[in-house]
C-alpha cells in the first residue's frame, strides 16, 4: 500500500481510500482528548489527597497534568509536532509559489518542533536554572514570588522578540487566520506564562505544594496550554485547506 499526498481534482471524495482535510473535526477530537485527560488528572489529584492505595496513586500519576513525562506530556508533544508538520506543509506550498513569507513559515515550523522537544524534555526548566545561576549572584533578581519559576523571563523575552519579527507576517495573513493565530497564542501564553506565574507564587510556599489550590492552578494552566495548541492546529489546518483547496490524503493498492 502506497501513501500519497495529492491534489485530486476529479477524484470522488466518497470513493474508498480518500481522506479530505477536516479542521473542525480535528479540533473537536483534540478538545475531547483534552477534556478526558483533565478528568483523569482530577482523579489523580483526588487519589493523592485522599490517601488512596499506592497502586492506584501510582497509576493515576500517569494522567496528572501537573507532572512531566507522562501521558498528558506525550499528548502535548504530539500536538506540537502536528502543528510543526502542518506548518511545514504550508511552507512547502509557499516555497513552490515563491511567496513573500516562505522563510517565516519554515522558521515557524522549526519553532513548533522546538516547543515539542521542550515539552518532552522540560528544557525550559534547565534554562530557568541557568538564568538563576548567572543572574542571582549578580544581585539582579531572585527567584521569588511570581518569578519563582524564573524561566518565564528568558522565554518572555523571546516571545516579545518573535512578536515583533512576526508582526508583518501576521498582518499579511487572511483576517480569519491572523486573528485565529492571535487567539491561540493568547490562550496558550495566558496559561503557560500568566497562570504559571501565579502558580509559582503559590508553589514557593512549600506547605501548599500538594494542596487543592495548586492542583486547580496547574490544571487551569495546562488546559489553557492544550487548548491554545489545539486552536493553533485548527487555524493552521484551516489555512492549509483554503491555501490548497484540493489537498487530500489518498492511497491506492
Amino acid at each position: 500500500m502506497e501513501g500519497l499526498m495529492t491534489n485530486p481534482i476529479n477524484n470522488d471524495s466518497s470513493a474508498p481510500g480518500y481522506l479530505s482535510i477536516d479542521p473542525w473535526g480535528f479540533f473537536k477530537t483534540l478538545l475531547t482528548i483534552i477534556v478526558v485527560l483533565h478528568i483523569f488528572s482530577a482523579f489523580a489529584v483526588w487519589a493523592r489527597v485522599s490517601g488512596a492505595p499506592w497502586y492506584i496513586n501510582d497509576f493515576a500519576e500517569y494522567f496528572n497534568v501537573g507532572i512531566e513525562q507522562n501521558i498528558p506530556t506525550l499528548y502535548s508533544v504530539l500536538t506540537w509536532t502536528t502543528a510543526a508538520a502542518i506548518t511545514g506543509l504550508i511552507a512547502h506550498f509557499e516555497v513552490s509559489e515563491k511567496a513573500r513569507f516562505m522563510g517565516r513559515w519554515r522558521a515557524l515550523s522549526f519553532i513548533f518542533l522546538f516547543l515539542a522537544l521542550d515539552e518532552g524534555t522540560t528544557f525550559h526548566e534547565h534554562i530557568g536554572s541557568l538564568t538563576e545561576e548567572y543572574l542571582t549572584p549578580m544581585g539582579w533578581l531572585a527567584p521569588t514570588g511570581y518569578l519563582y519559576f524564573i524561566w518565564v523571563l528568558p522565554y518572555g523575552a523571546l516571545v516579545v522578540l518573535l512578536a515583533g519579527l512576526y508582526a508583518p507576517f501576521l498582518d499579511a495573513l487572511p483576517s480569519r487566520t491572523k486573528w485565529g493565530l492571535i487567539l491561540s497564542a493568547t490562550v496558550f501564553l495566558a496559561g503557560a506564562m500568566g497562570i504559571e506565574m501565579v502558580s509559582a507564587s503559590v508553589y514557593e510556599q512549600q506547605t501548599v505544594r500538594h494542596s487543592a489550590l495548586y492542583a486547580v492552578l496547574y490544571s487551569i494552566e495546562e488546559f489553557m496550554e492544550m487548548l491554545g495548541v489545539a486552536l493553533l492546529n485548527f487555524f493552521m489546518l484551516d489555512y492549509l485547506k483554503v491555501r490548497v483547496p484540493a489537498l487530500s490524503l489518498s492511497w491506492r493498492q
